[in-house]
């Protein structure tokens, strides 16, 4: 009995004393939480503040790299300056051309440059990545990219057709560009298999000769024909061109002159829209000359060939003659060396005629003074 009544006792003690320690651990529990979402805390607000200072740091080496960069390419610059500015020194202590004596005997005079910004001392064109190309059968020029990765150049072309002349193959495409269109006829020289870098097929193209010129320099090479409506250059130089002539300095754009300076050209797209929306038009004196020749031509005699009555009939101006509305002889309107004419005077015409008629009084007057004599 007595061992019951212990047991009563002691149970509701561990009880409570159970109970009172599990609260404890639960106190120490959450504040041990508090004290881990504090320190999570604490070590986010670092991670935040370092990760400012490291974009900070980015930024200013970026900034660095692009001062370094630049102060490179004005370094590169300087030393070319420098380099052409020595080059033409040397020639300048050469006024007379160098006599150079040939293997056959000859005596060669040679010349140095003076113009390195166009030319190296060794004589071949420095083209930029963009110049101005002349397409002798187009009767254009063209904003040309020049490509050095680029084996064959190509020109753009649209509803390519096939034609035979004088027994030979031709080709004949349609050139659009800056809301224009050129047609071109070039001989055919073969058919070229091209694979695309970008993508593992290949198209078939064809190949045509064409005359082009730049600066002074003129030669016939050979242009594979392909869509380039949406692509910005119309035309593409590549190696087979470039090969011998010249050297290529990418950072700099149209270092040689137009070949034909008033004639048709066609720009890069986007140097296109440029010009368009500050309402400028590149081909404004060209429309111009076109404009006058179509409006018609004017008719002039022609001795040998009648009245010239120019392309268009309809636009020429008709022959008109003073002399035949007056009724007089065509032999009375001589033209003179300055173009004027040099009308006869059909009034003093009769005057004179009557002097040189001899009237009867005057033939006796004259019989008399031929006796006297006698």
């Amino acid at each position: 009995m007595l061992n019951i009544n212990k047991l009563s006792i002691i149970i509701p003690v561990s009880l409570g004393l159970c109970a009172a320690s599990f609260a404890e651990d639960k106190v120490t529990a959450h504040a041990d939480d508090s004290y881990l979402n504090g320190t999570i805390q604490s070590i986010n607000g670092e991670l935040s503040s370092q990760r400012a200072e490291i974009g900070a740091l980015k930024a200013e080496i970026k900034a660095i790299n692009h001062d370094n960069y630049s102060g490179k390419q004005q370094i590169l610059e300087e030393l070319k300056a420098l380099r052409r500015q020595n080059q033409a020194l040397a020639d300048s202590m050469f006024d007379n051309p160098i006599k150079k004596k040939n293997e056959d005997g000859t005596v060669m005079e040679v010349k140095p440059l003076r113009n390195y910004d166009m030319q190296t001392p060794d004589g071949k064109y420095i083209f930029g990545g963009d110049e101005f190309f002349y397409v002798k059968e187009a009767n254009a020029t063209f904003a040309a990219r020049v490509d050095t990765g680029a084996a064959y150049s190509s020109i753009s072309a649209s509803n390519i057709t096939n034609f035979e002349r004088n027994g030979k193959k031709w080709v004949r495409f349609d050139i659009i560009a800056n809301e224009r269109t050129v047609t071109v006829e070039a001989p055919f020289v073969r058919t070229t298999r091209v694979v695309q870098s970008a993508a593992e097929d290949f198209d078939y193209r064809p190949v045509v000769k064409l005359q082009v010129k730049i600066a002074d320099y003129s030669t016939s090479s050979e242009f594979n024909l392909v869509d380039r409506t949406k692509m910005q250059y119309a035309l593409l130089i590549g190696r087979s061109l470039l090969q011998d002539i010249a050297v290529v300095d990418v950072s700099r754009r149209y270092i040689q002159p137009r070949a034909d300076k008033d004639g048709l050209v066609f720009l890069k797209i986007d140097d296109y829209e440029d010009a368009k929306k500050k309402g400028i038009n590149p081909n404004e004196k060209y429309d111009s000359e076109q404009k006058d020749q179509v409006a018609g031509m004017k008719a002039y005699p022609s001795k040998e060939y009648g009245s010239s009555l120019g392309a268009d009939a309809n636009n020429a101006l008709p022959e008109v003659v003073a002399a035949k509305n007056q009724n007089q002889p065509q032999e009375n309107l001589k033209p003179k060396a300055d173009g004027s004419k040099d009308k006869t005077d059909t009034a003093a015409q009769p005057k004179s005629d009557s002097k040189s008629q001899n009237s009867p009084k005057d033939s006796t007057d004259s019989d008399k003074k031929s006796k006297e004599q006698k």
